[in-house]
């Protein structure tokens, strides 16, 4: 029989990454780290973009009201200064989500001294597949004893 053992293995079972190793320990997320809570991907780019919000309430204040200001301003009418704390909670709490986000991110927690060490160890494993990927593609030398010549 010369098919392979598991014919039929799932897609993950068959996947192409080759193993870490003790070589990149930075890789391997540690189990008491791994919460259910933190998300799979990036938030999206809308939970960090405040410059619009900021841009409308600034642009509130400055612009002079061409009416009397009523009592409530509305979302996108002038803006008195003593208004100006209650129209930026909206803000506020935009800049709180984002902040979470970033903390949930995983390894958020990981120093500069800790990527710079995994950096160097990663391009230690370049340099040594690259070997060995040169080492594979050098022509073999032919066999001294003889077995490995075809008699016909």
């Amino acid at each position: 029989m010369s098919g392979a053992a598991t014919p039929h293995a799932p897609a993950s079972a068959r996947a192409s990454l080759p193993p870490t190793g003790a070589a990149t320990p930075a890789l391997q997320p540690p189990a008491a780290s791994a919460s259910a809570s933190a998300p799979q991907g990036l938030p999206p780019p809308t939970t960090f973009d405040i410059l619009p919000d900021l841009h409308n309430l600034l642009k509130r204040l400055i612009d002079p009201a061409p009416t009397p200001a009523p009592t409530q301003p509305g979302a996108d009418g002038p803006l008195d200064i003593q208004h100006v704390a209650t129209a930026a909670t909206d803000i506020r709490l935009k800049l709180q989500r984002a902040r979470r986000a970033v903390m949930a991110l995983p390894e958020i927690d990981r120093t500069c001294e800790d990527q710079e060490e995994e950096i160097e160890d990663l391009e230690a494993r370049i340099v040594r597949l690259k070997a060995s990927l040169r080492e594979l593609g050098k022509p073999t030398g032919t066999a001294d004893d003889g077995d490995q010549r075809m008699t016909g």
